[in-house]
């Protein structure tokens, strides 16, 4: 069902691409009347360092430089895949976001600027798995099969720009800068600096993200694109 969906989304964008290739002369015929906006974020379906994620949103403009936007996100791949199964495999996402339109003015009836605040929330749970020693002597390897329980909670200001295909066809690419709140729990965990357990490098750099021990607020920088049809 979730391939069937990835492939119906992927067949859709390229039909777009396709009918804009066809048909140059919409390209000067942008319509900003067109209130409502539905979009994915195709990278998040492709994002090997987090959790590859399918998504949609859909976004309204109240007034005539204001624009509110809901997106929805669902897990549908685990970068990695273990035996263990501690905690049922499960993730998604929501984000809200309010646009200001216009905020740098740009001198094509293609591109659209704005400015916008972003609230964001991730749900991961998944199983992990990491290897370490039980002693300093580096003896007696162990496998440490784990659950780890995540929530994110992540607060952005973004600046993007909008490239108008035709009066239906868009893309949004944005930057943004904010604070990313982390809060990580681990279940059936045996690894322990403290206990003398020594890790194995370099799988210990890219483990230790899944560590409860990570939690906390960090800086969060936020790049993307957002392909979408205006209605």
């Amino acid at each position: 069902m979730k391939t069937i969906l990835i492939n119906k989304i992927s067949l859709s964008i390229r039909i777009g691409f396709f009918f804009i290739l066809l048909c140059p002369s919409v390209f000067s015929q942008i319509d900003s009347t067109r209130k409502f906006h539905i979009y994915t974020s195709p990278l998040q379906a492709l994002d090997i360092f987090s959790r590859p994620m399918i998504t949609l949103g859909g976004e309204y403009i109240i007034m005539n430089k204001i624009g509110v936007a809901i997106e929805g996100g669902v897990k549908h791949k685990d970068v990695d895949d273990y035996d263990s199964t501690i905690v049922d495999s499960k993730g998604y996402s929501y984000r809200i976001e309010l646009k200001y339109y216009d905020a740098f003015k740009i001198e094509s009836e293609r591109l659209q600027s704005y400015l916008s605040i972003e609230y964001r929330y991730i749900k991961d749970d998944y199983n992990s798995k990491f290897d370490y020693y039980a002693n300093t002597q580096f003896q007696d390897l162990v496998t440490d099969n784990y659950a780890v329980l995540k929530n994110i909670y992540i607060g952005n200001i973004k600046y993007g720009i909008v490239i108008n295909f035709s009066k239906w066809f868009y893309m949004d690419c944005y930057a943004g800068i904010g604070m990313r709140i982390r809060d990580v729990k681990n279940i059936n965990r045996t690894f322990n600096e403290d206990l003398g357990h020594e890790h194995t490098s370099p799988e210990y750099f890219w483990t230790i993200r899944d560590f409860e021990e990570e939690s906390g607020s960090k800086l969060n920088i936020s790049l993307g694109v957002k392909v979408g049809i205006k209605l």
